[in-house]
């Protein structure tokens, strides 16, 4: 692993940052770190030291500001605000969701080091799920503890959410817990965990979620606890990537398995992000240039902080070529069905005016 002394001067600042000082990172910054992290090859110990410098406490988080603030998106943003609420929804279900399946991974671990850094990701899917909690409480308005709140937001995820949380992460983390020893189905739970659920769902909707949020110049508190969350996931994603890279060198043919998972995973993913059963609340010639976001750009990210980790890990390049072709179709079918069910071009639409225009 590079010594400290031989990082660029952005990934040291991401590194070092207090929970206070997230409240000036970009979140693009977390991301360079992430692959800096990624090109280093760091070590399930090199991640858990980092876990101990890098501690934060949802306590510190003072959210009056955001309070106040999202109370006042009303009349033209009131579109901007039900979208966000959709987004901060995925995410607290999301979080409990790993917090209540990862113990299985931890305890089939296949050697200290893994087992003492996957500990340490147990304690942060906690913290994210209590900063989410904390934040629908104070800010959002739906209150009455963790458990009633998680039970009246989950009908409000999207469904290909639902199969993926409830259904896939689910069956491949029992596998481990009725068998620690099956090493091959510890290999899958890791790609459905850390490289389709964190990889790529959580990365694509953190950078997307905090831009917007940046650029807006809203919700401070929210906005310094989760980039905290997008830098322990950096830790959690660069753990998962060092698993399958070890997992391929033990066991070559695991690697198939690997892939035989991202592509048997791929369309529920694809339809996460893109959900074509939710009618978007406000379009894009009514937002803001500067808020913005292209489906593309959003399909594209997606597709490529998957396979760039992937190929890391092990994967061929005609493999990691195949998931992305098959990814760009899941979204278009995704885009196609959303213009079916709500009988309206898809946003995308505006997008390829623009490009013609």
């Amino acid at each position: 692993m590079k010594p400290m002394s031989q990082t660029p001067e952005v990934v040291e600042r991401v590194e070092g940052a207090s929970l206070a000082q997230m409240r000036d990172v970009d979140i693009d910054d977390v991301y360079r770190q992430m692959d800096w992290l990624l090109d280093s090859r760091p070590t399930p110990i090199d991640l858990y030291h980092r876990w101990e410098n890098q501690n934060w406490s949802t306590q510190d988080l003072d959210f009056t500001e955001d309070a106040a603030q999202w109370k006042s998106l009303e009349g033209p943003f009131a579109g901007i605000r039900i979208e966000l609420q959709r987004s901060f929804t995925l995410f607290f279900v999301g979080e409990q969701a790993v917090t209540d399946t990862l113990s299985p991974l931890v305890h089939g671990a296949p050697d200290e080091g893994s087992r003492i850094f996957l500990s340490t990701q147990l304690v942060d899917e906690a913290r994210h799920t209590v900063f989410f909690s904390r934040f629908f409480d104070e800010v959002i308005g739906v209150s009455g503890g963790l458990s009633e709140a998680l039970a009246l937001l989950r009908d409000k995820t999207v469904g290909g959410f639902r199969k993926l949380f409830d259904e896939d992460l689910v069956d491949a983390t029992e596998r481990v817990r009725k068998d620690p020893t099956d090493y091959g189905a510890w290999v899958e739970g890791i790609t459905v965990y850390h490289l389709v659920v964190e990889g790529m769902l959580a990365l694509t909707g953190q950078k997307f979620l905090l831009g917007t949020l940046r650029e807006m110049q809203m919700l401070p508190g929210f906005y310094a606890g989760f980039t905290a969350v997008a830098r322990d996931e950096s830790r959690h994603v660069n753990y998962g990537v060092r698993a399958l890279m070890e997992a391929g060198l033990r066991e070559p043919t695991l690697l198939d398995r690997v892939e035989d998972t991202i592509r048997r995973l791929l369309p529920q993913a694809c339809r996460i992000v893109a959900a074509p059963d939710r009618r978007f609340a406000i379009q894009p010639d009514e937002v803001p240039e500067n808020l913005r976001i292209s489906p593309y750009e959003v399909r594209s990210f997606s597709l490529t902080s998957l396979t760039k980790r992937l190929r890391v890990a092990g994967l061929s390049a005609e493999a990691c070529a195949r998931i992305t072709k098959e990814g760009l179709g899941y979204y278009d079918e995704a885009w196609a069905e959303y213009e079916e069910i709500h009988g309206e071009d898809h946003p995308r639409r505006f997008y390829d005016q623009l490009a013609t225009a």
